[in-house]
């Protein structure tokens, strides 16, 4: 069962946490003030709506990541929103597009019936002046929805009654302003007017009639003018773009817009769907002024704007049938075209993500064996492509592993039979080392490989006497472990016959170049130690010199001699007087070599400063050195065996001394 972080844990705690927090806050809202109730209540509900929430949003999280945790379904998942959803989306944006242009094409198609009405009635008002100017009863014709009127001295002189008694100047308007500004007739209808002249001699022009009625058969779009306080524009909604203002209709206004399917031509049963008041589009123009005296009515009229496909068609498209029969054509091939391309990469993505899933399936099973530990499975590989790849590189590291791990358990073996020659050597040292009122000893073995090729060892000769012995095996390994065991072991027998220290070093040189494979060298010190007489005999082949510390003083003890297994048989020898408290120290050429991390060794002097001192215990000395050591290494590895033997003799002894344990 996988487990659960502890990051959900704690979500879900918190969660748990408020809820109970809001249904303790509900269950005792009735006990608290009137005023603060709604409050209370009201966070209560509000933290249950956030929790509510969250584990939605957690749940739906979940749900997704299960989904898409194969691969073959996120790469369908991906498809879908890369090579599929844009599609439809590109069409939206396109339809959109095409709607925005069919908008403003049926605007275009408004303004230029204002424009045109707006000129005629410019044309019959510069007629009527110029008739007037010639004292012409009779001008040219002038339309009959057209009501015309002349100012002298800026009164009306002649003309429809119900225009303006005072020339409009607030209608004259400079050339190139804006010309389709609504003008209220007595009876509030809106129209479109124009002037000729000045108020000394001029013209006033007005349309008559239904002006939307008008605009609808010049345009061929559907025309309603809605002034600002109008009841109909509660079904109108306002877009703003910029600093313009666009009116748009609802799909199906509810009121005000009667005779509309008639103007399309709809016949009982209903307009083709093609045929339908498809685009709505608005127009705004200037206020609506009241006609007699240029008073604002309203702040602004709106135009409602509806047409439909084939007005789009007539009015935009070319009319000539081998205009569009190409370019339908063209937009056809390339419509197929781009159908074909899209049909393959549709092909192209079920392949892929078919074959991807039974690959990724395959690498799935094959990791999924080796994590339960058979490295023999292999993935057939059929591919030449980068999977193909992938599962030739996944039996690589497959083969590579079961060798790995055949490896590590040769490895394991190998170290389990060194763990034992490890604790065998460390059996060959020793662990009784004698203890008395007259002697004290505490010593130190660290081999810098797992076999090391150093060996101390203390072995008592009567009840007054002890040797100690430190030795070192050229070479690391076990090799070397075993010679130091073959070694100790000579030595020993040796010893216990009562052979003098030269005559065991000689026996031991001969041993040592008697078996010829390869030149083995042995570096030893053999020390006599007379508890009785306090004497102390040191022999010494080839091995570093011994250190007598006396009264705080460092006396270092150097007899030279050949190591054991070379030619010469010249071992140095020296008897001194031992003192109480005087403190012997045996160690290896590990410890006067180590090095720090700028290769510089430790050094014959360092050992003498750092001996220096103090010697209430063997133990006191052994750490003093050791420190010292430590600092001049800083936690450099090491690279030779490191034995330290001290000794600290106390008092003669007129008894024997008895073993102690350490």
């Amino acid at each position: 069962m996988a487990k659960i972080p502890v990051s959900r844990w704690l979500l879900l705690a918190v969660l748990a946490a408020a809820v109970v927090f809001a249904l303790v806050a509900l269950s005792t809202a009735a006990l608290l003030p009137s005023a603060s109730q709604p409050v209370v209540q009201v966070a209560a509900y509000g933290l249950l709506i956030a929790v509510a929430l969250l584990l939605f949003l957690w749940l739906l999280w979940q749900v997704a990541h299960l989904f898409l945790w194969r691969v073959g379904r996120r790469l369908a998942f991906s498809y879908f929103l890369i090579g599929f959803l844009p599609i439809p989306m590109v069409l939206l944006l396109l339809f959109l597009n095409g709607y925005l242009l069919a908008g403003y094409f049926l605007g275009h198609l408004y303004r230029d019936a204002v424009h045109e009405i707006h000129q005629e009635l410019s044309q019959a008002a510069t007629s009527r002046l110029a008739a007037v100017e010639q004292d012409s009863r009779d001008s040219k014709h002038i339309a009959d929805n057209i009501a015309l009127a002349t100012y002298r001295g800026g009164q009306r002189v002649s003309g429809d009654k119900r225009l303006p008694p005072r020339w409009p100047t607030w209608l004259a308007s400079p050339e190139g302003e804006e010309t389709s500004t609504f003008f209220a007739l007595p009876d509030g209808s809106p129209t479109l007017a124009a002037t000729a002249g000045g108020d000394q001699l001029g013209v006033l022009a007005v349309r008559e009639g239904d002006i939307e009625k008008v605009l609808r058969n010049r345009s061929g779009v559907w025309v309603s003018l809605l002034q600002a306080d109008d009841p109909r524009k509660e079904d109108v909604i306002r877009v703003s773009l910029g600093v313009k203002e666009y009116t748009l209709l609802p799909l199906k206004p509810k009121r005000g817009f009667e005779g509309r399917e008639e103007f399309f031509g709809a016949p009982p049963e209903g307009l083709p769907r093609l045929e339908r008041p498809f685009i709505w589009w608005g127009e705004l123009a200037g206020p609506l002024r009241d006609l007699a005296d240029g008073s604002i009515l309203s702040e602004y009229m709106a135009a409602s704007l509806n047409g439909n496909l084939p007005i789009i068609n007539q009015r935009l498209f070319s009319t000539s049938a081998e205009v569009n029969t190409s370019v339908w054509a063209s937009l056809i091939a390339i419509t197929g075209l781009l159908a074909s391309i899209y049909g393959v990469a549709i092909v192209m993505a079920f392949y892929m993500i078919f074959t991807l899933s039974r690959s990724v399936n395959s690498l799935s099973r094959a990791t999924n064996a080796v994590r339960q530990g058979e490295f023999a499975v292999r993935i057939p590989v059929r591919r030449r492509d980068q999977m193909g790849e992938l599962q030739s590189s996944f039996n690589e590291m497959a083969a590579n592993l079961e060798q790995s791990v055949l490896a590590i358990a040769q490895k394991e073996i190998l170290e389990n039979e060194l763990k034992i020659a490890r604790d065998l050597q460390q059996s060959l040292l020793p662990t009784d080392l004698p203890a008395s009122e007259a002697v004290d000893f505490s010593t130190l073995f660290e081999p810098s490989a797992a076999i090391g090729g150093d060996y101390f060892d203390v072995l008592r000769l009567d009840e007054n006497r002890i040797v100690v012995v430190i030795a070192d095996v050229s070479g690391h390994g076990l090799s070397t472990g075993l010679r130091m065991a073959m070694l100790k072991a000579a030595l020993v027998i040796l010893v216990q016959e009562g052979k003098e220290p030269a005559e065991v070093f000689r026996r031991l040189s001969a041993m040592i170049r008697a078996e010829g494979e390869q030149r083995l060298f042995v570096t030893a010190t053999l020390s006599v130690v007379d508890f009785r007489r306090g004497e102390l005999a040191i022999t010494n082949a080839g091995h570093p010199p011994t250190y007598l510390l006396r009264d705080g003083e460092v006396s270092e003890i150097l007899l030279p001699g050949n190591p054991l297994g070379a030619l010469g048989e010249d071992y140095g020898s020296r008897t001194i007087d031992l003192e109480g408290n005087d403190v012997v120290v045996w160690l290896s050429d590990g410890l006067i070599e180590a090095t720090n991390s700028q290769g510089e060794p430790f050094g014959y002097e360092a050992v003498v400063g750092s001996l220096e001192g103090s010697a209430a215990a063997a133990a006191v000395v052994r750490d003093r050195l050791l420190d010292a050591l430590k600092r001049h290494t800083d936690g450099q590895p090491s690279e030779d065996d490191k034995t330290l033997v001290v000794m600290r003799y106390m008092t003669p002894a007129s008894t024997a001394a008895t073993p102690r344990k350490e």
